[in-house]
């Protein structure tokens, strides 16, 4: 990153750059170093990431999305799906009642 950027934006820097190299993960400096930000820095907003469940330490001590970030992903399928079957239900509804 050339710019400097505020902390709500490093964080989500951070967290695409996690994705981006979820299998290897990253440590605090690579992750400073790709935001352009200081390791303390980081560090708080790891903390932050870590504190809402969404990043873990691998058995190496690199940084990784957390699988309850992944499950985010389920959860707004579960979202659609339900939305799917109120929709048809009211569809349903709909139809019977012009018979």
């Amino acid at each position: 990153m050339g710019e400097k950027v505020n902390s709500q934006e490093r964080i989500i820097v951070a967290v695409q750059l996690l994705c981006e190299n979820h299998v290897t993960g990253l440590t605090n400096k690579e992750l400073a170093a790709q935001v352009g930000t200081s390791q303390a820095n980081i560090c708080r907003d790891l903390d932050i990431l870590q504190n809402a469940e969404w990043v873990v330490r691998d058995t190496k001590g690199r940084w990784r999305l957390s699988p309850s970030f992944g499950g985010l992903a389920g959860q707004i399928a579960k979202s659609y799906q339900k939305s799917k079957l109120l929709l048809l239900e009211e569809e349903e509804k709909y139809l019977s009642a012009m018979q």
